[in-house]
């Protein structure tokens, strides 16, 4: 019997032990990270993601000549049709654009914010969505022929 009890006396201290373990482990206060300036500036939120103080034309400036960038060329080469659309060319022309291929990445996170939706079930027939569509560079700026 008295074996059963040193047993039972030690299953209980081990689970107190156990039980008590994480309050001995944390901390009253946080601890304090001191960063560097440089890893401050990498860690803190993306500009778009903060309350913007520019006002709503220079915006639009700002993603227009952004547009311009990922949309310059120098030869058909550099082009290549992307969707601007979730739904690309279901919906038809507006669904695609052509832009310079070095930049689809920029592109594909400028479109992330884009909401998923239901699209048509057949694609569009439109010029702009045709097998002859091409992307072609013409003045300096990469634009969908067929």
């Amino acid at each position: 019997m008295s074996h059963k009890i040193r047993d039972m006396f030690l299953l209980i201290c081990a689970g107190v032990v156990l039980v008590s373990l994480p309050v001995f482990l944390t901390h009253l206060s946080p601890i304090q990270v001191n960063l560097s300036k440089a890893a401050q500036k990498d860690t803190a939120e993306p500009e778009e993601a903060m309350p913007s103080r520019q006002s709503q034309p220079s915006k639009e400036a700002a993603l227009k000549a952004k547009l311009q960038k990922i949309s310059g060329c120098e030869a058909d080469e550099d082009c290549v049709i992307v969707d601007k659309d979730p739904c690309g060319c279901f919906i038809g022309p507006s669904g695609v654009t052509a832009i310079n291929a070095l930049y689809t990445l920029e592109f594909d996170k400028m479109q992330s914010h884009a909401i998923t939706k239901a699209c048509p079930e057949i694609p569009s027939t439109e010029q702009a969505c045709s097998d002859t569509a091409r992307a072609v560079c013409q003045d300096n700026t990469c634009k969908i022929i067929y």
